[in-house]
Protein backbone atom coordinates (compact mmCIF):
# COMPACT_ATOMS: atom_id res chain seq x y z
CA UNK A 1 0.00 0.00 0.00
CA UNK A 2 1.38 3.45 -0.93
CA UNK A 3 2.68 5.55 2.00
CA UNK A 4 0.50 8.58 1.25
CA UNK A 5 -2.63 6.39 1.27
CA UNK A 6 -1.61 4.90 4.63
CA UNK A 7 -0.92 8.37 6.05
CA UNK A 8 -4.27 9.78 4.92
CA UNK A 9 -6.10 6.70 6.21
CA UNK A 10 -4.43 7.07 9.62
CA UNK A 11 -5.32 10.76 9.70
CA UNK A 12 -8.98 10.10 8.86
CA UNK A 13 -9.32 7.35 11.48
CA UNK A 14 -7.56 9.42 14.15
CA UNK A 15 -9.83 12.38 13.39
CA UNK A 16 -13.01 10.31 13.74
CA UNK A 17 -11.93 8.35 16.82
CA UNK A 18 -10.55 11.46 18.52
CA UNK A 19 -13.79 13.35 17.90
CA UNK A 20 -15.69 10.62 19.71
CA UNK A 21 -13.72 11.05 22.95
CA UNK A 22 -15.67 14.08 24.35
CA UNK A 23 -18.91 12.10 23.92
CA UNK A 24 -17.38 9.12 25.71
CA UNK A 25 -16.26 11.35 28.59
CA UNK A 26 -19.76 12.75 28.84
CA UNK A 27 -20.94 9.24 29.66
CA UNK A 28 -18.61 9.11 32.67
CA UNK A 29 -19.56 11.49 35.46
CA UNK A 30 -19.22 9.58 38.73
CA UNK A 31 -15.47 9.02 39.04
CA UNK A 32 -12.91 11.26 40.67
CA UNK A 33 -10.62 12.81 38.04
CA UNK A 34 -7.41 11.45 39.57
CA UNK A 35 -8.91 7.98 39.80
CA UNK A 36 -10.26 8.10 36.25
CA UNK A 37 -6.89 9.10 34.77
CA UNK A 38 -5.03 6.49 36.81
CA UNK A 39 -7.43 3.71 35.79
CA UNK A 40 -7.31 4.67 32.10
CA UNK A 41 -3.51 4.67 32.06
CA UNK A 42 -3.41 1.43 34.04
CA UNK A 43 -5.33 -0.01 31.07
CA UNK A 44 -3.57 1.86 28.27
CA UNK A 45 -0.01 1.00 29.38
CA UNK A 46 -0.30 -2.82 29.06
CA UNK A 47 -2.48 -2.28 25.97
CA UNK A 48 0.26 -0.17 24.36
CA UNK A 49 2.85 -2.79 25.29
CA UNK A 50 0.74 -5.56 23.77
CA UNK A 51 0.24 -3.47 20.62
CA UNK A 52 3.99 -2.87 20.25
CA UNK A 53 4.79 -6.54 20.79
CA UNK A 54 2.11 -7.58 18.29
CA UNK A 55 3.75 -5.26 15.75
CA UNK A 56 7.08 -7.03 16.26
CA UNK A 57 8.78 -4.32 18.32
CA UNK A 58 10.28 -6.44 21.14
CA UNK A 59 13.85 -5.50 20.21
CA UNK A 60 12.98 -1.82 19.92
CA UNK A 61 11.35 -1.84 23.37
CA UNK A 62 14.45 -3.40 24.93
CA UNK A 63 16.72 -1.03 22.99
CA UNK A 64 14.85 2.11 24.08
CA UNK A 65 14.59 1.03 27.72
CA UNK A 66 18.33 0.35 27.89
CA UNK A 67 19.13 3.74 26.34
CA UNK A 68 18.42 6.17 29.19
CA UNK A 69 18.60 9.27 27.00
CA UNK A 70 16.17 7.90 24.42
CA UNK A 71 13.78 6.64 27.09
CA UNK A 72 13.86 9.96 28.95
CA UNK A 73 13.29 11.96 25.75
CA UNK A 74 10.25 9.91 24.74
CA UNK A 75 8.82 9.95 28.29
CA UNK A 76 9.25 13.74 28.44
CA UNK A 77 7.39 14.22 25.14
CA UNK A 78 4.56 11.98 26.38
CA UNK A 79 4.21 13.91 29.64
CA UNK A 80 4.47 17.26 27.87
CA UNK A 81 1.48 16.38 25.74
CA UNK A 82 -0.86 13.99 27.59
CA UNK A 83 -0.25 15.01 31.23
CA UNK A 84 -0.42 18.75 30.54
CA UNK A 85 -3.53 18.33 28.41
CA UNK A 86 -5.57 15.87 30.48
CA UNK A 87 -4.79 17.23 33.93
CA UNK A 88 -4.40 20.87 32.91
CA UNK A 89 -7.76 21.12 31.16
CA UNK A 90 -9.49 19.35 34.05
CA UNK A 91 -8.03 21.90 36.47
CA UNK A 92 -8.75 24.92 34.26
CA UNK A 93 -12.40 24.00 33.73
CA UNK A 94 -13.00 24.46 37.47
CA UNK A 95 -12.58 28.21 36.91
CA UNK A 96 -13.63 28.90 33.30
CA UNK A 97 -16.21 27.46 30.93
CA UNK A 98 -15.39 24.40 28.87
CA UNK A 99 -15.98 26.49 25.72
CA UNK A 100 -13.40 29.11 26.71
CA UNK A 101 -10.91 26.41 27.73
CA UNK A 102 -11.39 24.63 24.40
CA UNK A 103 -10.91 27.78 22.31
CA UNK A 104 -7.69 28.72 24.09
CA UNK A 105 -6.24 25.21 24.08
CA UNK A 106 -7.15 24.49 20.46
CA UNK A 107 -5.07 27.51 19.43
CA UNK A 108 -2.01 25.23 19.64
CA UNK A 109 -1.78 24.74 15.83
CA UNK A 110 -1.28 28.50 15.54
CA UNK A 111 1.35 28.40 18.30
CA UNK A 112 3.12 25.65 16.35
CA UNK A 113 3.89 28.25 13.68
CA UNK A 114 6.23 29.92 16.21
CA UNK A 115 8.26 26.74 16.71
CA UNK A 116 8.21 24.99 13.33
CA UNK A 117 11.03 27.15 11.87
CA UNK A 118 13.11 26.75 15.04
CA UNK A 119 12.68 23.04 15.80
CA UNK A 120 11.93 21.48 12.41
CA UNK A 121 13.32 24.29 10.23
CA UNK A 122 10.09 24.31 8.20
CA UNK A 123 9.25 27.30 6.05
CA UNK A 124 6.04 29.08 7.08
CA UNK A 125 4.01 30.98 4.50
CA UNK A 126 1.08 33.38 4.59
CA UNK A 127 -1.05 30.64 3.02
CA UNK A 128 -0.46 28.37 6.03
CA UNK A 129 -1.23 31.17 8.48
CA UNK A 130 -4.44 32.04 6.61
CA UNK A 131 -5.54 28.39 6.46
CA UNK A 132 -5.00 27.86 10.20
CA UNK A 133 -6.78 31.12 11.05
CA UNK A 134 -9.80 29.94 9.06
CA UNK A 135 -9.73 26.65 10.94
CA UNK A 136 -9.51 28.47 14.25
CA UNK A 137 -12.46 30.66 13.25
CA UNK A 138 -14.44 27.48 12.60
CA UNK A 139 -13.40 26.16 16.02
CA UNK A 140 -14.57 29.40 17.62
CA UNK A 141 -17.97 28.98 16.02
CA UNK A 142 -18.05 25.35 17.13
CA UNK A 143 -17.66 26.01 20.84
CA UNK A 144 -19.38 29.38 21.17
CA UNK A 145 -22.21 29.20 18.67
CA UNK A 146 -20.93 32.44 17.16
CA UNK A 147 -21.34 34.44 20.36
CA UNK A 148 -18.60 36.44 22.05
CA UNK A 149 -16.99 34.81 25.04
CA UNK A 150 -17.04 37.02 28.10
CA UNK A 151 -13.75 37.02 30.00
CA UNK A 152 -13.84 38.10 33.62
CA UNK A 153 -10.88 39.76 35.30
CA UNK A 154 -10.31 36.74 37.56
CA UNK A 155 -10.04 34.44 34.55
CA UNK A 156 -6.91 36.03 33.08
CA UNK A 157 -4.54 33.81 35.11
CA UNK A 158 -6.36 30.66 33.99
CA UNK A 159 -6.27 31.78 30.36
CA UNK A 160 -2.51 32.28 30.63
CA UNK A 161 -2.30 28.81 32.18
CA UNK A 162 -4.27 27.40 29.23
CA UNK A 163 -1.90 29.14 26.81
CA UNK A 164 1.00 27.37 28.53
CA UNK A 165 -0.85 24.05 28.09
CA UNK A 166 -1.46 24.83 24.41
CA UNK A 167 2.21 25.74 23.98
CA UNK A 168 3.24 22.46 25.62
CA UNK A 169 1.07 20.53 23.16
CA UNK A 170 2.47 22.55 20.25
CA UNK A 171 6.06 21.77 21.24
CA UNK A 172 5.32 18.11 22.03
CA UNK A 173 3.64 17.61 18.65
CA UNK A 174 6.61 19.08 16.81
CA UNK A 175 9.07 17.01 18.86
CA UNK A 176 7.23 13.82 17.86
CA UNK A 177 7.99 14.75 14.26
CA UNK A 178 11.55 15.86 14.95
CA UNK A 179 12.60 12.71 16.79
CA UNK A 180 11.69 9.83 14.49
CA UNK A 181 11.59 7.19 17.21
CA UNK A 182 9.68 3.98 16.55
CA UNK A 183 6.05 4.99 16.96
CA UNK A 184 4.62 1.77 18.43
CA UNK A 185 7.35 1.67 21.08
CA UNK A 186 6.94 5.39 21.76
CA UNK A 187 3.23 4.94 22.47
CA UNK A 188 4.12 2.38 25.17
CA UNK A 189 6.65 4.75 26.79
CA UNK A 190 4.20 7.68 26.53
CA UNK A 191 1.59 5.70 28.44
CA UNK A 192 4.05 4.28 30.97
CA UNK A 193 5.34 7.77 31.83
CA UNK A 194 1.80 9.08 32.29
CA UNK A 195 0.83 6.07 34.40
CA UNK A 196 3.65 6.89 36.83
CA UNK A 197 2.73 10.58 36.76
CA UNK A 198 -0.96 10.09 37.47
CA UNK A 199 -0.29 7.38 40.07
CA UNK A 200 1.80 9.92 41.98
CA UNK A 201 -0.99 12.50 41.70
CA UNK A 202 -3.56 9.94 42.82
CA UNK A 203 -1.56 9.07 45.92
CA UNK A 204 -0.79 12.72 46.68
CA UNK A 205 -4.51 13.56 46.53
CA UNK A 206 -5.27 10.96 49.19
CA UNK A 207 -6.05 8.05 46.85
CA UNK A 208 -9.80 8.79 46.65
CA UNK A 209 -11.73 5.74 45.51
CA UNK A 210 -15.24 5.58 44.13
CA UNK A 211 -17.24 2.66 42.76
CA UNK A 212 -16.92 2.15 39.02
CA UNK A 213 -20.40 1.92 37.55
CA UNK A 214 -21.10 -0.32 34.53
CA UNK A 215 -21.87 2.72 32.35
CA UNK A 216 -18.38 4.08 33.06
CA UNK A 217 -16.59 0.99 31.75
CA UNK A 218 -17.14 1.98 28.12
CA UNK A 219 -15.51 5.43 28.39
CA UNK A 220 -12.70 3.99 30.54
CA UNK A 221 -11.91 1.33 27.94
CA UNK A 222 -12.34 3.79 25.09
CA UNK A 223 -9.94 6.37 26.52
CA UNK A 224 -7.55 3.71 27.82
CA UNK A 225 -7.27 1.65 24.64
CA UNK A 226 -8.76 3.43 21.63
CA UNK A 227 -7.73 7.02 22.39
CA UNK A 228 -4.48 6.68 24.39
CA UNK A 229 -3.06 3.92 22.18
CA UNK A 230 -4.61 3.51 18.74
CA UNK A 231 -5.71 7.09 18.04
CA UNK A 232 -2.40 8.48 19.27
CA UNK A 233 -0.45 6.04 17.13
CA UNK A 234 -2.41 6.88 13.97
CA UNK A 235 -2.33 10.65 14.55
CA UNK A 236 1.40 10.85 15.20
CA UNK A 237 2.18 8.47 12.34
CA UNK A 238 0.18 10.64 9.92
CA UNK A 239 1.79 13.79 11.32
CA UNK A 240 5.25 12.45 10.56
CA UNK A 241 4.42 11.54 6.99
CA UNK A 242 2.32 14.56 5.95
CA UNK A 243 2.82 18.33 6.04
CA UNK A 244 2.46 19.53 9.63
CA UNK A 245 0.05 22.41 9.07
CA UNK A 246 -2.12 20.29 6.75
CA UNK A 247 -2.64 17.73 9.53
CA UNK A 248 -3.45 20.37 12.13
CA UNK A 249 -5.83 22.10 9.72
CA UNK A 250 -7.70 18.83 9.19
CA UNK A 251 -8.02 18.49 12.94
CA UNK A 252 -10.06 21.68 13.15
CA UNK A 253 -12.87 19.49 11.81
CA UNK A 254 -12.85 17.54 15.08
CA UNK A 255 -15.49 19.66 16.92
CA UNK A 256 -17.80 19.45 13.90
CA UNK A 257 -17.59 15.64 13.93
CA UNK A 258 -18.02 15.61 17.72
CA UNK A 259 -21.35 17.44 17.28
CA UNK A 260 -22.51 14.76 14.86
CA UNK A 261 -21.60 12.03 17.36
CA UNK A 262 -23.33 13.98 20.13
CA UNK A 263 -26.49 14.11 18.00
CA UNK A 264 -26.38 10.37 17.26
CA UNK A 265 -25.45 9.16 20.77
CA UNK A 266 -26.58 11.87 23.19
CA UNK A 267 -29.48 13.29 21.20
CA UNK A 268 -28.05 16.83 21.10
CA UNK A 269 -29.46 19.11 18.42
CA UNK A 270 -27.53 19.95 15.23
CA UNK A 271 -27.20 23.71 14.69
CA UNK A 272 -27.27 25.44 11.31
CA UNK A 273 -23.93 27.16 11.89
CA UNK A 274 -22.19 23.75 11.80
CA UNK A 275 -22.18 24.15 8.02
CA UNK A 276 -20.13 27.34 8.38
CA UNK A 277 -17.56 25.41 10.43
CA UNK A 278 -17.13 22.80 7.72
CA UNK A 279 -16.90 25.46 4.99
CA UNK A 280 -14.21 27.47 6.81
CA UNK A 281 -12.07 24.40 7.47
CA UNK A 282 -12.58 23.15 3.89
CA UNK A 283 -11.38 26.49 2.47
CA UNK A 284 -8.34 26.28 4.73
CA UNK A 285 -7.56 22.78 3.48
CA UNK A 286 -7.87 23.94 -0.15
CA UNK A 287 -5.45 26.80 0.57
CA UNK A 288 -3.00 24.31 2.06
CA UNK A 289 -3.14 22.19 -1.09
CA UNK A 290 -2.24 25.16 -3.28
CA UNK A 291 0.68 26.11 -1.04
CA UNK A 292 3.81 24.32 -2.31
CA UNK A 293 6.52 26.24 -0.44
CA UNK A 294 5.14 25.97 3.09
CA UNK A 295 6.62 23.07 4.99
CA UNK A 296 9.78 22.86 2.88
CA UNK A 297 13.16 22.95 4.61
CA UNK A 298 14.42 26.38 5.75
CA UNK A 299 18.15 26.50 5.13
CA UNK A 300 20.60 28.34 7.34
CA UNK A 301 22.05 29.94 4.23
CA UNK A 302 19.68 32.68 3.14
CA UNK A 303 20.34 32.49 -0.60
CA UNK A 304 19.90 28.95 -1.85
CA UNK A 305 19.09 28.12 -5.46
CA UNK A 306 17.64 24.74 -4.46
CA UNK A 307 14.32 24.20 -2.79
CA UNK A 308 15.20 21.59 -0.17
CA UNK A 309 12.54 19.25 1.19
CA UNK A 310 12.66 17.41 4.51
CA UNK A 311 11.37 13.98 3.46
CA UNK A 312 12.18 12.15 6.70
CA UNK A 313 8.52 11.20 7.13
CA UNK A 314 8.74 8.93 4.08
CA UNK A 315 11.18 6.79 6.07
CA UNK A 316 9.33 6.81 9.40
CA UNK A 317 8.83 3.04 9.22
CA UNK A 318 11.80 2.19 7.04
CA UNK A 319 13.50 -1.16 7.13
CA UNK A 320 16.76 0.47 6.04
CA UNK A 321 18.93 0.11 9.16
CA UNK A 322 21.31 2.95 8.27
CA UNK A 323 18.48 5.45 7.72
CA UNK A 324 16.64 4.23 10.82
CA UNK A 325 19.72 4.68 13.03
CA UNK A 326 20.33 8.14 11.61
CA UNK A 327 16.75 9.21 12.31
CA UNK A 328 16.92 7.77 15.84
CA UNK A 329 20.05 9.85 16.43
CA UNK A 330 18.29 13.05 15.37
CA UNK A 331 19.33 13.07 11.70
CA UNK A 332 17.00 13.92 8.83
CA UNK A 333 16.56 12.99 5.19
CA UNK A 334 16.75 16.06 2.92
CA UNK A 335 15.96 15.95 -0.78
CA UNK A 336 16.10 18.08 -3.94
CA UNK A 337 15.05 17.40 -7.52
CA UNK A 338 17.04 18.05 -10.67
CA UNK A 339 16.47 17.51 -14.35
CA UNK A 340 18.06 14.39 -15.80
CA UNK A 341 20.69 16.29 -17.81
CA UNK A 342 22.68 16.64 -14.56
CA UNK A 343 23.07 12.88 -14.12
CA UNK A 344 26.66 12.70 -15.36
CA UNK A 345 27.80 15.64 -13.23
CA UNK A 346 26.15 14.13 -10.18
CA UNK A 347 27.87 10.80 -10.70
CA UNK A 348 31.26 12.54 -10.95
CA UNK A 349 30.59 14.51 -7.79
CA UNK A 350 29.58 11.42 -5.84
CA UNK A 351 32.63 9.52 -7.09
CA UNK A 352 34.96 12.23 -5.78
CA UNK A 353 32.86 13.21 -2.76
CA UNK A 354 33.60 12.61 0.90
CA UNK A 355 29.88 12.71 1.68
CA UNK A 356 28.05 9.62 2.91
CA UNK A 357 24.38 8.73 3.02
CA UNK A 358 23.61 9.91 -0.51
CA UNK A 359 20.67 8.34 -2.35
CA UNK A 360 20.14 9.04 -6.06
CA UNK A 361 16.68 8.12 -7.32
CA UNK A 362 16.28 8.04 -11.09
CA UNK A 363 12.69 6.82 -10.91
CA UNK A 364 13.28 3.72 -13.06
CA UNK A 365 13.32 1.05 -10.35
CA UNK A 366 14.71 -2.35 -11.22
CA UNK A 367 13.68 -5.65 -9.67
CA UNK A 368 16.63 -5.62 -7.27
CA UNK A 369 15.05 -2.85 -5.17
CA UNK A 370 12.78 -4.04 -2.37
CA UNK A 371 9.12 -3.08 -2.66
CA UNK A 372 9.27 -1.11 0.58
CA UNK A 373 12.14 1.00 -0.80
CA UNK A 374 10.16 1.63 -3.99
CA UNK A 375 7.20 2.89 -1.96
CA UNK A 376 9.47 5.20 0.04
CA UNK A 377 11.12 6.60 -3.09
CA UNK A 378 7.78 7.07 -4.84
CA UNK A 379 6.45 8.99 -1.85
CA UNK A 380 9.56 11.18 -1.80
CA UNK A 381 9.06 11.95 -5.50
CA UNK A 382 5.48 12.96 -4.74
CA UNK A 383 6.58 15.22 -1.88
CA UNK A 384 9.16 17.07 -3.98
CA UNK A 385 6.91 17.19 -7.06
CA UNK A 386 9.30 15.24 -9.28
CA UNK A 387 8.34 14.49 -12.86
CA UNK A 388 9.15 11.04 -14.33
CA UNK A 389 12.24 12.45 -16.06
CA UNK A 390 13.59 14.17 -12.91
CA UNK A 391 16.35 12.96 -10.62
CA UNK A 392 15.78 13.10 -6.87
CA UNK A 393 18.85 13.29 -4.65
CA UNK A 394 18.55 12.57 -0.94
CA UNK A 395 21.07 13.19 1.84
CA UNK A 396 20.70 11.21 5.08
CA UNK A 397 22.24 12.50 8.30
CA UNK A 398 23.03 15.80 9.99
CA UNK A 399 21.18 18.74 8.43
CA UNK A 400 24.22 21.03 8.38
CA UNK A 401 26.14 18.39 6.46
CA UNK A 402 23.15 18.04 4.16
CA UNK A 403 23.10 21.75 3.43
CA UNK A 404 26.82 21.71 2.70
CA UNK A 405 26.34 18.84 0.28
CA UNK A 406 23.57 20.63 -1.61
CA UNK A 407 25.66 23.81 -1.70
CA UNK A 408 28.44 21.81 -3.37
CA UNK A 409 25.90 20.29 -5.75
CA UNK A 410 24.72 23.77 -6.73
CA UNK A 411 28.21 24.70 -7.89
CA UNK A 412 28.21 22.08 -10.64
CA UNK A 413 24.68 22.73 -11.93
CA UNK A 414 23.67 25.81 -13.87
CA UNK A 415 20.15 27.28 -13.55
CA UNK A 416 19.93 27.59 -17.34
CA UNK A 417 20.03 23.82 -17.67
CA UNK A 418 16.87 23.37 -15.62
CA UNK A 419 18.17 23.24 -12.06
CA UNK A 420 15.38 23.43 -9.50
CA UNK A 421 15.28 26.89 -7.97
CA UNK A 422 13.12 28.43 -5.27
CA UNK A 423 9.98 28.10 -7.36
CA UNK A 424 8.10 24.86 -6.93
CA UNK A 425 5.92 23.83 -9.83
Amino acid sequence: MEIKYVANSYLLMALILGALMPVMLDLSTGMNTHEFLLVTYAISTPSALAFAVAMGKRKKIAEYIKNKKTFATIAFIGLLNYAFLEYGLTYAERFVSASLATVVYRSYPLLMLLFLPLILREKITKHQVAALLLGFAGLYLAVTGGTLLSIKSGEIEIILFLIVIAMASAIATILVKKYMFDMETSMFIFNLANLVFFAAFFIASGAPLSPILPKELIPILYVGIVYNVLTGFMYYSALRMLKTTFVTNIYFLSPFITFLFAYAILGEAIKIYYIAIAVLVAVGIIIQNFDKIGGTYRTRKRQHRFTIFDVSGAFANTGNIAISKSLDAGGRVLAVRLTRDHAEKIQRLLADSKYEGIIVDLGNYDTNIEEDRKREYRFVREIVGAEPEDIVIMKVGDTKEGENFFSTLEQIAEPATGIQNNKVN
